[in-house]
C-alpha cells in the first residue's frame, strides 16, 4: 500500500505539473495564440506534424518541474511538522469517501485539485478560454449581413485568360525589413521589398507595409483557407469536419473552384505532408488540384522514401522541383494555377541549407535572410520564362511569425503581413493601394481580379477586391469588432457551408 501511494502521488503530482508548466511553454514559444488554433490541432488531420516541438517542450518542462516540485516536497514537510490537517480540503476527503477511493488517493487528489485549478486559472489568462466558451454560445449575424456566396454574383474572365502562380511565403512579416538584432537595426528581407516597392503591394500606410491579422486566420491552413475562399476557420468540436472522411468545408466555393470551371488547371506544391490539417482535402474538394506534397515526391523519386528535412522537405528543392513541373505545365494548352507554399522561415528557428550564408548570430534571421533569396531568385527566373507574359505572380505571407520573442524584435507597430503583385494586366491607381485595413480574406477577389476578371460588386465572400477601393470588412467594422464576432457560434456557417 506504502509502494502504491507513493508512485501514485509521484504520478499525480508529474502530471499536474507538466499541465502547469504548458500554458508559459505555448505562450513563450507562440505568443497569445487564438484558442481555436489549438482546437483545429485536435479536429483536423495531424498527419505531418512537426513533433520536435514535443521534444522542446518536454525540455523547457522536466528541468521547471524538478524546480517546482522540490519546492513541494519543502511545503509537505512543512505541512507534516506544522500541522497539515488544517490545510486539507475536507470536501475532496467527503468525495474520496463516497466514491470508496482507497484512502491513500484522498491527500493527493486534494493537492491535485489546487494545482488543478490553478492550471485552469492560467490557461484562462492565456488563451481567454472562459471568453472563448462565454463567446461560443453567442450567436452572430455577420455572415448573413455581409457575406457574398460567390455562386450569385457575376464573375467574368477574359476571352485570354491568365497564368496564375500564387506563391504563399511562410511566417513572413514586412516588418522584418526593420529589426534590431546584436549586429544592429537590419534587414532581412531587402530583395523582397524592393520587390513589392517596384511592383504593386497594398499597404496599411504609405510605406512598405501589408495585411493584418484576423481571428480564425492566424495560422497556415486558416489563412490558405481564407485567402483562397473569403472566410476564416471556425472549429467545431467533431472530428471529421476538417479532412476527416474527404470533407473540408463542402458548402464553401474558392478560387480553386472558379478557376476550374473557367478552364483552368490546378496545382497546389508544398514540402510538407499534404495530409497536415487537412490541406490535401481541401485543395483536392475545392477545385480537383494536383497535390504535390513530400509523399508524391516520395512517390515519383524526387527525394528519398525515409527523406525527412525540417518540416519534410527544404525550399530548396521545393523552388527546383516548382521550376521543372512549371515548364511542363506550360506546354499544355490551357491556363494554369500553380500555387504552392514555402517553408523555410517556419517557426521555430526557421532552416538553412548548404546554400545559405550565415551573417547573423540568430537561427532565425539566418533563415528569413536566405529565405529572401531564394524566393527573388526563383521570382527572377520565372519573369525569364516565355509563359511569364501571360502569367499574373503573386506572393503574399499567410500569417505573424509565431515566434514571438523574435517578432517583438521589429521596430514597426503594427505587425503586417507581405503581399506583392507582379504583372498585372491593368494599372492601379495609388490612392487604393496605400493605408488600407485588409485581411486575407481580401486576397480571395482580389487575385482573380489580378487575373483580370469582373465580379459583380467587387465582393466575394467577406472579402473586397482591393484594387477597387471598395472597403473592406475591417475599414468597414473594425478589427476589433471582426474578432469578437468571429469568435461567436454562426448559424450560416455552419448550415450553409460544413453542410453541402
Amino acid at each position: 500500500m506504502k509502494k502504491t501511494k507513493k508512485y501514485t502521488d509521484l504520478i499525480i503530482y508529474f502530471v499536474v505539473l507538466l499541465l502547469l508548466v504548458l500554458p508559459s511553454f505555448i505562450f513563450k514559444k507562440f505568443g497569445k495564440l487564438d484558442l481555436e488554433q489549438i482546437i483545429f490541432l485536435f479536429v483536423s488531420d495531424g498527419a505531418g506534424a512537426d513533433f520536435t516541438i514535443v521534444f522542446d517542450y518536454f525540455k523547457y518542462a522536466l528541468p521547471r518541474v524538478a524546480i517546482i516540485y522540490f519546492i513541494t516536497i519543502l511545503i509537505r514537510w512543512a505541512f507534516r511538522k506544522y500541522g497539515e490537517r488544517f490545510v486539507e480540503l475536507k470536501w475532496v476527503q467527503k468525495i474520496a469517501n463516497f466514491v470508496k477511493t482507497p484512502k491513500f488517493l484522498s491527500k493527493s487528489l486534494s493537492k491535485g485539485v489546487i494545482v488543478t485549478v490553478l492550471v485552469a486559472l492560467f490557461l484562462n489568462q492565456q488563451f481567454d478560454v472562459a471568453g472563448y466558451l462565454l463567446n461560443s454560445q453567442e450567436v452572430t449575424y455577420l455572415y448573413e449581413q455581409h457575406y457574398v456566396h460567390p455562386n450569385q454574383v457575376e464573375i467574368n474572365f477574359p476571352k485570354e485568360k491568365r497564368n496564375l502562380v500564387y506563391i504563399v511565403l511562410e511566417s513572413m512579416n514586412t516588418n522584418f525589413s526593420e529589426i534590431e538584432l546584436e549586429e544592429g537595426t537590419v534587414n532581412l528581407i531587402p530583395n523582397i521589398q524592393e520587390l513589392a516597392n517596384e511592383n504593386v503591394m497594398v499597404s496599411h500606410h504609405e510605406g512598405f507595409g501589408g495585411f493584418q491579422h484576423l481571428r480564425g486566420l492566424t495560422w497556415t491552413v486558416a489563412s490558405l483557407v481564407g485567402q483562397t475562399s473569403g472566410v476564416p476557420l471556425n472549429v467545431p468540436m467533431k472530428r471529421n469536419r476538417y479532412g476527416k472522411n474527404g470533407h473540408f468545408l463542402p458548402g464553401i466555393t474558392t478560387l480553386g473552384e472558379i478557376l476550374e470551371e473557367n478552364g483552368y488547371s490546378n496545382y497546389f506544391l508544398m514540402g510538407s505532408d499534404g495530409n497536415f490539417g487537412g490541406r490535401e482535402t481541401y485543395f483536392r474538394t475545392h477545385g480537383n488540384y494536383e497535390i504535390y506534397d513530400t509523399k508524391y515526391l516520395k512517390e515519383i523519386g524526387y527525394i528519398p522514401e525515409d527523406y525527412d528535412v525540417f518540416w519534410g522537405m527544404e525550399d530548396l528543392k521545393l523552388f527546383d522541383f516548382a521550376k521543372t513541373k512549371l515548364l511542363e505545365i506550360a506546354e499544355k494548352d490551357e491556363p494554369f494555377n500553380f500555387s504552392m507554399l514555402t517553408v523555410d522561415s517556419h517557426y521555430p528557428e526557421g532552416y538553412v541549407d548548404e546554400t545559405c550564408e550565415l551573417p547573423y548570430e540568430s537561427a532565425y534571421a539566418n533563415a528569413i535572410s536566405c529565405s529572401d533569396l531564394k524566393i527573388i531568385e526563383f521570382v527572377e527566373w520565372l519573369q525569364e520564362q516565355d509563359f511569364y507574359e501571360n502569367t499574373t505572380v503573386i506572393l503574399t505571407g499567410d500569417h505573424n511569425t509565431m515566434n514571438k520573442e523574435f517578432l517583438e524584435l521589429t521596430v514597426e507597430d503594427p505587425k503586417t503581413i507581405y503581399n506583392t503583385f507582379l504583372n498585372l494586366p491593368f494599372t492601379v491607381e495609388e490612392d487604393v493601394l496605400v493605408n488600407r485595413e485588409f485581411s486575407a480574406l481580401d486576397m480571395f477577389p482580389t487575385t482573380l481580379v489580378a487575373l483580370g476578371a469582373e465580379i459583380e460588386g467587387d465582393r466575394l465572400g467577406l472579402g473586397s477586391n482591393l484594387f477597387s477601393g471598395k472597403k473592406t470588412l475591417i475599414e468597414k467594422l473594425s478589427i476589433e469588432y471582426i474578432d469578437v464576432e468571429f469568435s461567436k457560434k454562426s448559424q450560416y456557417y455552419n448550415k450553409e457551408f460544413f453542410i453541402k
